[in-house]
């Protein structure tokens, strides 16, 4: 996968590898403290917690 898309997620569960935009978002109309922040598995539907966008920066910051 290209992480010039964006940030790569790796599956917990399944171990596959895809863009975060490509993962459909669970949740997303909880009202619960503004969303559950998950991100689903394309492949295997297994929900995983949303990257804290502090993370994200210091991972890009990181590469480049």
């Amino acid at each position: 996968m290209s992480v010039a898309k964006g940030t790569v997620v790796r599956c917990c569960f399944c171990d596959y590898e895809f863009d975060e935009e490509e993962g459909v978002k669970a949740c997303g109309a909880c009202t619960l403290f503004g969303g559950c922040r998950k991100v689903k598995c394309p492949k295997c539907g297994y929900e995983m917690p949303e990257m804290p966008k502090l993370l994200k920066r210091i991972l890009s910051w990181r590469r480049s």
